[in-house]
């Protein structure tokens, strides 16, 4: 190693910008580790980022399935951070996608065509029971496109 190197975070601080913007970061991981450290702990695996701006907290998780726990749980962390002293008034949850996940990966681990036949058999059955209605006529119509015919 040169004797004049130097490590690229003394740069990296050097500049007014970037400082800022690490210092941002290391807010909202700081948050994320007290909010998770309130939620369950199969919960607040799910959450990825957290921010509170204007009096309003913004949770995102990782998938939409974990949306409406986080939401039934905020009113326990819009308290808890209010004893806290944080001057948090309502709580936001989305959720975002893994941005490490590509849409292509995305689409190949979900295997849309997978239940495909059983799920058609099934709205087919619907659409039998109920005769000769405009609904049984959707229903089988429906079952037609599954089965990709």
């Amino acid at each position: 190693m040169q004797p004049n190197a130097r490590h690229v975070r003394r740069f990296l601080c050097s500049s007014d910008a970037v400082s800022a913007l690490l210092e941002e970061l290391s807010r909202r991981e700081a948050l994320l580790a007290r909010l998770r450290s309130l939620l369950p702990a199969a919960v607040g695996r799910h959450c990825t980022q957290a921010t509170i701006e204007d009096g309003r907290l913004t949770l995102c998780c990782d998938s939409p399935a974990w949306v409406d726990r986080l939401r039934f749980l905020a009113p326990e962390l819009l308290a808890a951070l209010a004893a806290e002293g944080a001057a948090v008034r309502e709580c936001r949850v989305r959720a975002l996608p893994d941005p490490t996940q590509s849409s292509d990966q995305a689409a190949s681990t979900s295997q849309p065509g997978a239940a495909r036949p059983e799920a058609a058999a099934a709205v087919a059955r619907a659409a039998d029971a109920l005769g000769a209605s405009p609904l049984a006529e959707s229903l089988r119509r429906l079952a037609d496109t599954l089965r990709g015919s």
